[in-house]
């Protein structure tokens, strides 16, 4: 396929992930900081597994409507490279986060027909740094391990970087990115062996699985 395109790991909560993540070089390492989620991490776990942090992946931390205490935290703290939103941010939320912690922000939204990527992307795309389009959300916010359908995605232009997220795993990647030519990819429950646990070998298989295609 000759098609290259980053590569986002989210939910990474374990030290023997972060390294596998860091040594493979993924372009992005999602930090889950949300009590709901099965990958949820606190400020102190998450600085334990940033002693090992590089100058190759960007540090994400997602959230879900949070609060600017905080986010201020999260940035003093963990000093992330980007914040992800989540949840229900609206477009003037997204705007007034970016300006007052200066950090770039990625912004998940769920995709459910053309009419409504198009409308969500003229929405956020000219506030966002990175899109990530997602599925629908079910239980979580994100990270269902259930995919969309792709073909939406069929001559998707948008002026900033997108992600495309959910459901991806080993089996199914090649196929997401011919249909969709994504820029980037995100993954999270297809590198997991049960909901909330990530397996070094399946990261390390699955990473060395897109560098050739």
């Amino acid at each position: 396929m000759n098609n290259l395109f980053e590569i986002k790991v989210c939910g990474i909560n374990d030290k023997k992930s972060m390294n596998t993540a860091l040594k493979y070089k993924v372009n992005y390492i999602g930090l889950v900081f949300y009590p709901n989620s099965p990958r949820n991490i606190s400020i102190n776990q998450s600085r334990e597994l940033l002693q090992s942090r590089n100058k190759t992946s960007k540090i994400v931390a997602l959230t879900v409507d949070p609060n600017d205490d905080f986010l201020f935290e999260i940035k003093n703290k963990i000093k992330p490279d980007y914040i992800q939103l989540h949840g229900n941010e609206n477009p003037d939320r997204c705007r007034y986060i970016k300006k007052n912690l200066n950090i770039p922000i990625i912004k998940g939204i769920n995709v459910k027909n053309k009419l409504n990527l198009m409308q969500l992307t003229t929405d956020f795309e000219d506030i966002c740094d990175i899109l990530l389009l997602d599925a629908p959300s079910e239980d979580l916010p994100g990270g269902n391990g259930k995919k969309f359908d792709w073909d939406i995605l069929k001559d998707f232009k948008s002026k900033k970087k997108w992600m495309l997220a959910g459901g991806l795993n080993i089996e199914n990647i090649e196929k997401a990115v011919e249909i969709t030519k994504a820029p980037a990819i995100d993954i999270s429950s297809g590198l997991e062996i049960i909901k909330g646990v990530k397996d070094p070998k399946l990261i390390e298989n699955f990473i060395i699985k897109c560098k050739e295609l």
